[in-house]
């Protein structure tokens, strides 16, 4: 029982708006050691952080809490005799130097704050560490040499219909575990609520939209795919990426079809770029070699027949481009002579 009350309060990360995060700093900066939770939650309301963005209304209880256990997780913010303080932590003390109070955090501001969650012990243990092989490591190192992981859920490991009739016995309905393993099969097993909405729905979420980590999912069978983010974008490395593929092609046809999704995963797996940056890179291609390039679409129906959960189908289009006027493209045709033409 002590052992579950430990892990628990490591289970502090739930998705917020880092945006609001940085606000709520902003005011305990503003009257360090002065206010307490309660205090600081009022404040934060008539100050409009912790409201709704479509009305404007206070978010409830327990939203308000996770923003300020988040705030102390990740060692924004440190409570003395019930008092928020802001910590003598140099790279907290950057972050609001380099933030302003209801505007956007500038590129500088989302690196420091990606240093520290990535630094930040519970992240570590409970996320980051299964991309690595070793435990000491830097934001760097998770993005030089970190592996790509794969979520396994619950629904993928659905015994056939005969055996599900058998295990139907048991009335009590059981959470599904999510594992995220990488390919030298270091896993980690969210088993409990609090596992899944802390680590799946709250800090894989914060890497995600901060562009430490990407996720690729092209197939239900295959599973999402979370790979770290080389963010030093090169567009002669996916047109070397490209022509090669080009070349190994051994058909006969004067054009060469490529599978979008696929060529998105191997292109990201090899680069470490993100999904969007090489979406960008292909509809860039079609605008500067129009006659060497075809797009074909694909119809939405055809393509979200691949998931049997309509919630998936969201994540799966995200791996086709789209184009307004003719919807999603599964596609690209591309002539073989563009090899002759491209200059890298």
């Amino acid at each position: 029982m002590e052992e579950k009350m430990k892990k628990r309060k490591t289970l502090w990360m739930r998705y917020v708006d880092f945006e609001k995060i940085k606000d709520m700093l902003h005011l305990v900066y503003e009257n360090n050691g002065k206010l307490r939770a309660g205090t600081l939650e009022q404040l934060a309301m008539e100050r409009g952080i912790l409201v709704k963005k479509e009305n404007g209304t206070p978010l409830t209880h327990s939203p308000r809490y996770h923003y300020r256990k988040v705030m102390e997780g990740l060692g924004l913010v440190e409570v003395r005799e019930k008092f928020y303080r802001i910590p003598e932590d140099n790279r907290v003390l950057e972050f609001i130097e380099l933030t302003s109070f209801k505007e956007d955090m500038s590129p500088d501001a989302k690196e420091i704050l990606r240093e520290i969650i990535v630094g930040n012990n519970d992240c570590r243990k409970h996320f980051f560490d299964v991309f690595m092989e070793d435990d000491t490591y830097t934001l760097e190192d998770l993005r030089k040499e970190g592996e790509y992981i794969v979520v396994e859920t619950k629904s993928m490991r659905e015994p056939p219909v005969g055996k599900k009739m058998e295990q139907k016995k048991s009335k009590k309905k059981k959470v599904g575990a999510i594992i995220l393993k990488n390919p030298s099969g270091k896993a980690i097993e969210l088993k409990t609520q609090d596992e899944i909405h802390a680590i799946y729905w709250g800090v894989r979420l914060w890497a995600l939209e901060l562009k430490i980590t990407d996720e690729i999912f092209i197939s239900f069978a295959e599973g999402r795919i979370i790979y770290p983010v080389n963010p030093d974008f090169s567009d002669k490395v996916l047109l070397n990426h490209l022509l090669n593929k080009i070349k190994a092609d051994n058909s006969d046809s004067e054009w060469v079809v490529l599978h979008i999704p696929t060529f998105i995963k191997e292109a990201a797996l090899s680069t470490r770029f993100s999904v969007d940056k090489i979406k960008n890179f292909l509809e860039d291609l079609k605008i500067k070699y129009p006659l060497s390039t075809m797009l074909i679409p694909s119809s939405t129906m055809f393509i979200d027949i691949k998931t049997p959960f309509e919630r998936q189908d969201s994540a799966f289009r995200a791996s086709y481009l789209y184009e307004k006027g003719k919807g999603y493209i599964s596609h690209l045709r591309i002539k073989r002579d563009i090899v002759k033409e491209v200059k890298v």
